[in-house]
């Protein structure tokens, strides 16, 4: 007999799940978020969303007299659903008479890789695809000067977006190990912003996940330098569908968001687990993603989640391997460092072993992002029987199923 749980999997693609078996004797409790029985907003919520604002006229006011429209959105890392909402906003600037040729879609990658024909199928729908101007930001060119923030950030901005006289942002707002929570503000740094100022946000703040950190204040500051006229901040589920949207001010609506999603991803767990498997979904197209995501949920729980002597798994699908970040995650890159260099290591994983679960990852990507003790599985029963020669035949376990969750407090 063996014990069989469905996780979500590999975001943008099919299946949408992963089935996991066990042996029948192990302890094992899958730790869902409270919010995984919300039900998906329907259309006629998420207009309403779009038409009642917080901290702002409609869009259909604000956008009156305008003429160079751009609507900015998150990228495949993200899997937030831009075609279910992006027809809304279409919908109010074609109230005063916005053309299509006036609107340009941004993607904001940030320093990612840049979207395809397909991707932008599969996030913005084949229509909007073969009717607008979508345009890939680039971090090292194509870039408008803005002085520095407060704390001496280099500004340095999209020109396409700030050339834009009307901006709009839409973005899921998901627990981030830097600025506490994605969306708001966060799609114009590091979305839309060149190589310098992602570099100097990402490595002289501090960060943290779940609250509103010294980077988000940065970021926060930079948005309202350039501009972000109107911002739609997605809640998700744990299977990557709308459970709320906050629309308006970038802050102010970006905080209501938060209210939502703490209550949403908040999850409760036992302690003293001897195995914790970490799955990375939604942010799991990539190694590079996964690195750091996978682990969102240990860096909110408490020491005690697994035994000092425990074993923790991270889960990727990595359908895209190691992945791309041109800040972060390529040899030579700025900022680019193995996990296994970091205080974070030697903080959160400490003497515990660690292992790698992914079909389409090899040993050099592996040792690439983490430090050669990881040891890699590319077969789940290969990994099922490591554990089970170390922790014998009733290990207590626990699943955290997504990325998105982070520990009830």
């Amino acid at each position: 007999m063996v014990k069989k749980f469905k996780i979500p999997w590999a975001a943008w693609r099919e299946p949408e799940f992963l089935e996991l078996t066990f042996p029948d004797s192990w302890d094992i409790s899958l730790y869902k978020m409270n919010g995984s029985n919300v039900l998906e907003l329907k259309e006629e919520d998420i207009k309403k969303s779009i038409l009642n604002p917080i901290g702002t006229p409609k869009i259909s006011e604000l956008a009156k007299n305008k003429s160079n429209v751009v609507i900015v959105i998150d990228d495949m890392t993200r899997p937030t659903p831009i075609s279910k909402i992006i027809p809304y906003v279409l919908e109010e600037l074609k109230k005063v008479d916005i053309k299509k040729d006036q609107i340009t879609i941004l993607l904001a990658i940030g320093a990612h890789r840049p979207m395809t024909r397909q991707d932008c199928i599969l996030k913005l729908g084949k229509d909007i695809v073969n009717k607008f101007r979508i345009e890939n930001h680039h971090p090292y060119e194509n870039l408008k000067y803005f002085g520095e923030s407060t704390i001496g950030t280099p500004i340095h901005v999209n020109k396409t977006y700030a050339d834009g006289d009307f901006k709009i942002a839409i973005g899921g707002v998901i627990p981030h190990p830097l600025a506490g929570f994605g969306g708001g503000a966060k799609i114009v740094l590091p979305g839309v912003c060149g190589i310098d100022t992602l570099e100097a946000n990402h490595k002289s703040i501090s960060g943290g996940i779940g609250i509103i950190t010294e980077a988000r204040r940065d970021i926060e500051e930079i948005a309202q330098k350039v501009g972000l006229d109107f911002s739609i901040n997605v809640i998700l589920t744990d299977k990557g569908k709308i459970a709320g949207i906050f629309a308006g001010h970038f802050k102010e609506a970006h905080r209501k968001a938060i209210e939502l999603g703490k209550q949403v991803y908040s999850t409760k767990v036992t302690q003293n687990n001897q195995i914790c498997f970490f799955n990375s979904f939604p942010e799991d197209s990539e190694l590079n993603q996964a690195q750091y995501k996978a682990f969102n949920f240990l860096m909110t729980a408490p020491q005690t989640l697994i035994d000092p002597d425990g074993a923790i798994i991270i889960m990727t699908s990595s359908y895209e391997g190691r992945g791309y970040h041109s800040l972060v995650g390529e040899t030579g890159a700025r900022l680019y460092r193995n996990v296994g260099d970091t205080k974070f290591w030697d903080f959160f994983i400490r003497k515990r072993k660690v292992y790698l679960f992914s079909p389409n990852i090899n040993e050099k990507d592996k040792d690439h992002f983490f430090p050669k003790s990881v040891i890699l599985f590319n077969k789940w029963p290969d990994l099922i029987q490591e554990l089970q020669n170390k922790f014998g035949d009733t290990p207590r376990v626990a699943i955290i199923p997504t990325s998105i969750q982070i520990a009830e407090r």
